[in-house]
């Protein structure tokens, strides 16, 4: 066998793939991203760098699983032998049931491999009874997101159990994936997303297309660039429905609720980062008032990018305890020492039907100054929200969420949607959305936008409204006032 030559991963999060050393990756990303290739790589690799035996062999038996047997043959069985014969790993493939592929040869350190790489799909019970016998070294599920958990966790305790154990005490064991992007109530998406197995860990690789002001626009951070046409991406949208696109194309984790999102250019992938406070930069907070009140705590970047740092999200909590909430989270030693504008819904500054006071007056109770946004015009708010979403700075979305904002990014992914009306021959929807768990802190977040005056920057290109004006001019004294 000659050695595995000029292979380079195309792309950051391809390389941490390669470099992590957890029990079980999985690797979402678009169509055309290398993802495959990169997992028929990392076969090789695996085999190479099992642990010798007694006897000094390498030896490996890996299973190869796609969720039925014409994408296996025609798509798992193809890739993989392309990918050997690209690469000159020089191995024969057995048709008899299973199909097998085997390899066997000498390694620079004078030890040897031996390799058999078994190819399966779970179309029957007859598969799964099968595959309960096995023995493996390690496993790659091929598009996993169509296969069950069920079916994953079968193969999955099978791993671990070759080579023999009294012949090799430290045999390494794996599992690796790739997938185009589940939708967002997946078992795949809510693995990834919502539980923490802490010897797996998911590599989420950028969008092919971005959907900007202009329509959809390659990425130029999508990974395996090299590899494709310069319009792969955007010839791929033609005849195609935006679900189709937002999934497969750029990677996106679609909520399947029945309805439509209020914010459809929210990209879990894409909006989605772990990102640092900075500590010369004050807070906004947006703020949504009622009997579930939640808060948006947001920076605004020098370069004018927004950072939505943190969320706070009550049941059954009252305006004055809700300050206390937030006043003690505002203590904490991340934001203890930084200036903060909080901003809430001017239905506020009500009076409620059992005090004298509206939630703005519990609040500066409860040592948070608030102030109520200019507007809460329902189209004003979720425009100021999506305008920025479509938006990029050097390249980079002008709105990033953290990943701690877990109910904000529910909502955002669509959770927070207009509900779908049942008429007979067209598509129709309610002109509200729908009131649920997550609409509360996406209505903070406009709140906070809003008021930081992203709201006028906004309206102000698209027309020079005097109604706005005179809003804009209520909201300066009403600051002067609460301030």
């Amino acid at each position: 066998m000659t050695a595995v030559v000029n292979y380079q991963p195309q792309g950051h999060v391809l390389n941490e793939f390669h470099h992590s050393d957890k029990y079980g990756r999985v690797i979402i990303g678009p169509l055309g991203s290398g993802k495959t290739f990169a997992c028929i790589m990392e076969i090789f690799r695996q085999v190479m760098m099992q642990r010798p035996d007694k006897k000094g062999v390498r030896r490996s038996r890996i299973l190869c699983v796609r969720n039925t047997y014409p994408e296996l043959e025609s798509t798992t069985i193809k890739d993989f032998l392309e990918v050997a014969d690209k690469v000159n790993f020089v191995g024969n493939l057995r048709r008899a049931a299973p199909t097998t592929w085997t390899a066997e040869g000498a390694l620079p350190d004078e030890t040897t491999f031996k390799a058999e790489i078994i190819f399966m799909a779970f179309d029957s019970a007859d598969d799964q009874k099968k595959a309960r016998g096995l023995q493996l070294s390690g496993v790659w599920f091929n598009e996993l997101k169509e296969l069950s958990k069920a079916n994953m966790d079968i193969v999955l305790g099978r791993i671990g159990r070759y080579p023999n154990k009294e012949d090799c005490p430290d045999r390494k064991k794996f599992f690796i994936a790739d997938s185009n992007a589940p939708a967002r109530d997946h078992w795949l998406a809510k693995m990834a997303f919502d539980e923490y197995t802490p010897d797996y860990k998911f590599f989420i690789q950028p969008p092919g297309l971005l959907k900007t002001s202009k329509g959809w626009e390659p990425n130029p951070r999508a990974e395996n660039r090299n590899s494709l046409d310069s319009d792969y991406y955007t010839l791929n949208t033609a005849s195609r429905k935006e679900s189709w696109i937002r999934a497969n194309l750029c990677n996106e984790f679609i909520n399947s609720i029945d309805g439509r999102p209020v914010h459809p250019d929210f990209v879990e992938t894409t909006h989605v980062q772990e990102i640092e406070i900075n500590p010369s930069l004050p807070l906004t907070i947006g703020i949504d008032f009622g009997r579930t009140p939640a808060c948006a705590i947001a920076q605004k970047q020098e370069d004018g990018r927004w950072f939505i740092l943190d969320e706070i999200c009550t049941e059954k909590t009252g305006a004055l305890e809700f300050g206390r909430i937030l006043k003690k989270h505002l203590n904490q030693e991340d934001y203890r020492d930084l200036p903060y504008e909080a901003i809430g819904d001017p239905a506020g500054n009500a009076m409620a039907q059992t005090d004298d006071k509206t939630p703005f007056m519990m609040l500066k109770q409860s040592g948070i100054k608030a102030i109520p946004a200019p507007t809460n015009d329902f189209e004003e708010r979720i425009t100021v929200l999506d305008e920025l979403l479509i938006k990029l700075v050097d390249g980079q979305p002008a709105v990033v969420v953290h990943p701690r904002c877990k109910t904000l990014v529910r909502g955002l992914a669509g959770e927070y949607h207009f509900r779908r009306i049942r008429v007979v021959g067209e598509e129709k929807f309610q002109d509200k959305p729908d009131k649920g768990p997550t609409s509360h802190v996406c209505e903070a977040l406009h709140y906070g936008l809003l008021g930081a005056g992203e709201g006028v920057l906004t309206k102000r290109r698209r027309t020079l409204d005097p109604e706005l004006e005179r809003a804009m001019s209520d909201f300066r004294k009403t600051r002067r006032y609460y301030e």
